[in-house]
């Protein structure tokens, strides 16, 4: 297994013990300021156990909250990029869909993804040019190609950005198709199940880019691919994404778009 890849894991899972320690604790909902501290505190807790992993091994490495992500995108040293507790509403309402990631980047490059999901113990990782696995079995994306009994997921956050005219388009007219429509709340793992063929096909609006790094390897290595809709580029670093196998990929773009 690579070295590097061995270590992410260690420090993964180290992280995952704790946030699933703290997921059976009581429930602390009440002020909003609370529950924003209760949250706050379980995510750095579980960064810096996670760092102290990475960090006896790779002292002279980068570690970033994904919120950070942005800040360093032109740095070249090896940077760790974890996010400590992706799908908080779940967590917060005892629904078991969340995970911890890790993403490492080198010379600006996604190099190695591991998404955890501490509840189920699923483990997903993906080695950019040398695949994508869950509990180290290869997978593959979706081969479905046909709106019937398909599984598209649509992610969207709850802001003004996203009930435009132009959404409700485009959510009217997958409704109208045979397939069934998935949001869960928790992106990464979300993309991870997308990558291992759970779901067929995936449609995110107004995506907060530091959210999906980890998922973005996963998807690619699983041998799907990435476009963009409302947009004039290829360039994935966009808010508006579309994620499947080519064939689906081309039908939702003739029937939908």
């Amino acid at each position: 297994m690579h070295p590097i890849l061995n270590i992410a894991i260690r420090a993964i899972r180290k992280g995952g013990n704790f946030i699933a320690q703290n997921y059976d604790k009581n429930n602390i909902f009440g002020k909003s300021i609370e529950t924003k501290k209760y949250l706050k505190n379980i995510q750095n807790i579980s960064f810096n156990i996670i760092s102290e992993v990475i960090l006896k091994v790779y002292p002279n490495d980068l570690i970033l909250k994904n919120t950070l992500y942005n800040n360093f995108k032109t740095e070249k040293k090896k940077k760790w990029i974890i996010n400590t507790l992706d799908g908080k509403i779940n967590f917060l309402h005892k629904i078991p869909h969340f995970c911890i990631s890790i993403v490492i980047i080198e010379n600006n490059v996604k190099k190695i993804s591991v998404i955890y999901d501490p509840i189920k113990n699923d483990l997903f990782t993906a080695i950019k040019g040398k695949g994508a696995q869950l509990n180290g079995y290869r997978i593959r994306c979706s081969t479905h190609n046909i709106f019937l009994h398909s599984i598209i997921h649509i992610y969207f956050l709850n802001s003004k950005e996203n009930f435009t005219k132009k959404n409700f388009f485009l959510f009217q007219k997958f409704f109208k198709k045979e397939n069934y429509i998935r949001q869960t709340g928790c992106l990464s793992l979300d993309l991870a199940y997308l990558a291992s063929g759970k779901f067929d096909f995936f449609v995110g609006f107004n995506i907060k880019l530091s959210n999906f790094i980890a998922g973005e390897l996963q998807i690619l290595e699983s041998g799907a691919l990435i476009n963009n809709f409302f947009e004039n580029s290829n360039d994935i670093f966009k808010k508006n994404i579309l994620a499947g196998n080519n064939n689906f990929l081309r039908l939702i773009l003739q029937k939908i778009f």
